[in-house]
């Protein structure tokens, strides 16, 4: 099997989204379950920005398509790998999305490390929703994301480690330049 290697810009955006998004997951997770609301400043500055990046990484791969398998799998593992790749790729853009409208539309404003993008909406110390229905859709889907983009991630991590460890292929070491 023929395996081309894996240009610069596809494993930038790989590891960069990569990153951003584990990082994004757990400062959310850690600020939730400790209730560290200082971080949400920040969570949500590089929120709005992860998109700078997911967003043209998720066109790129439209344009480009998945990659190449490394090793032989059935037609029905490929159909799941391929859907669960698409999905890692949706949940990266709709994370931030869902955030955005969150907090947007939940009237606690969004800020880019201070800079208003759309101003909060408090009275007597409490936030009101411009729009509420939004405002808790985009809540719940947020969370829903959060766990369902764990889940993949975990997916994905412990597949390039079945890749390297198991099944002895170049899956990991071309995403890491090395094949």
């Amino acid at each position: 099997m023929n395996i081309p290697s894996l240009n610069r810009t596809t494993r930038y955006f790989h590891w960069l989204s990569a990153f951003i998004m584990l990082g994004l997951i757990s400062v959310g997770y850690y600020m939730v379950y400790w209730e560290v609301w200082a971080l949400y400043p920040t969570h949500k500055s590089i929120g709005v920005l992860a998109l700078l990046v997911v967003l043209p990484r998720a066109l790129y791969r439209l344009q480009k398509g998945l990659l190449t398998p490394t090793s032989a799998v059935s037609h029905h593992q490929q159909k799941l790998i391929d859907a669960a790749h698409w999905a890692l790729l949706a949940g990266t853009i709709l994370m931030p999305i869902s955030g955005m409208l969150y907090s947007g539309f939940g009237g606690y404003g969004i800020d880019i490390f201070g800079f208003t993008l759309v101003a909060s909406n408090y009275i007597d110390s409490a936030a009101v929703p411009y729009n509420e229905t939004i405002f808790i859709f985009a809540k719940a889907a947020h969370s829903y994301i959060a766990y369902g983009l764990t889940g993949l991630i975990a997916l994905h991590i412990l597949g390039a480690f079945k890749h390297h460890l198991l099944s002895k292929d170049v899956t990991l070491l071309r995403m890491l330049g090395r094949a």
